[in-house]
């Protein structure tokens, strides 16, 4: 039997100390997450110690991204307190998702919290595609690097956002650098009036090419610029003599799973995505 356990709202900095223990950070390095939780929640024991803490921060089409989790304790205690925030975080909040990724939030918890699995974020990787990317009339795959307006680039950045697990892009986002990723080595797809239709961004890592999720306007997600992107981006990659290569992506349709299945990737890692509302 788990002990009985109470759910309180709660100010986000006021957790940091949850929060940087349940991360394995320094408090000052989660100073990010308590200044985008929309809302948080703290669990107590019937000793008012502190058993988990959670909070929510905005997605742009998908409510709220549930972030946190329990502190160490025995599983029958960890899945407990994952289900009371989960339940708090929908009741308070409304619509809700989780990632599921077995230590922090479990599937089992989120599904005794009534939510359910609607989506995936996977972690695939495999030899460099030798296929060459499709012509598409009308578009113009250029190098990031070669697009220097930030605008034109944060409109293709936020081709990602209604896609489940991906939260609001910030200016800083399009800037040269961010995430790590190689501005010579991304590409950015511009349609015949110059405007941003999608993106796929890149970086050399040790004996191998780290990729992004190709982010595709929504009106043309119809055509093959998704895979256009991807193996443009797997060309140049063959042209700096890289072998391998690791693609990311978060909510992708099963169709683009297949996709990339079809070019000889293997899943790597999968973490499902859950949600309420």
């Amino acid at each position: 039997m788990t002990p009985p356990f109470r759910v309180v709202a709660a100010s986000p900095a006021d957790l940091l100390p949850v929060f940087a223990a349940l991360y394995g950070a320094p408090a000052e390095e989660m100073t990010w997450l308590a200044d985008t939780l929309q809302a948080a929640w703290a669990v107590l024991d019937e000793d008012n110690a502190v058993r988990g803490a959670a909070g929510v921060r905005p997605s742009p089409a998908h409510g709220l991204e549930l972030m946190g989790g329990a502190l160490a304790a025995e599983p029958e205690e960890e899945q407990a307190v994952q289900t009371a925030l989960a339940k708090a975080a929908h009741r308070d909040a409304g619509q809700v998702y989780a990632f599921a990724d077995g230590s922090l939030f479990t599937a089992q918890a989120l599904a005794q919290a009534g939510f359910q699995e609607v989506g995936a974020y996977r972690l695939l990787a495999g030899p460099t595609p030798e296929e060459g990317p499709p012509t598409l009339e009308g578009f113009t795959l250029r190098p990031l690097a070669d697009v220097p307006d930030l605008a034109i680039r944060l409109d293709a950045l936020t081709t990602y956002e209604d896609r489940i697990g991906h939260h609001a892009v910030s200016p800083t986002a399009a800037e040269d650098g961010a995430g790590g990723y190689d501005s010579t080595l991304s590409l950015i797809a511009l349609d015949a009036q110059g405007r941003a239709a999608g993106i796929c961004r890149a970086a050399a890592e040790e004996g191998y090419i780290r990729i992004d999720a190709p982010g595709v306007r929504a009106d043309l997600r119809h055509t093959p610029l998704r895979q256009a992107l991807l193996l443009g981006v797997c060309a140049q990659a063959r042209a700096r003599g890289i072998g391998d290569i690791s693609l990311e992506s978060w909510g992708d349709t099963p169709a683009e799973l297949a996709a990339d299945l079809a070019l000889g990737l293997e899943i790597q890692f999968e973490n499902p995505i859950y949600a309420a509302g």
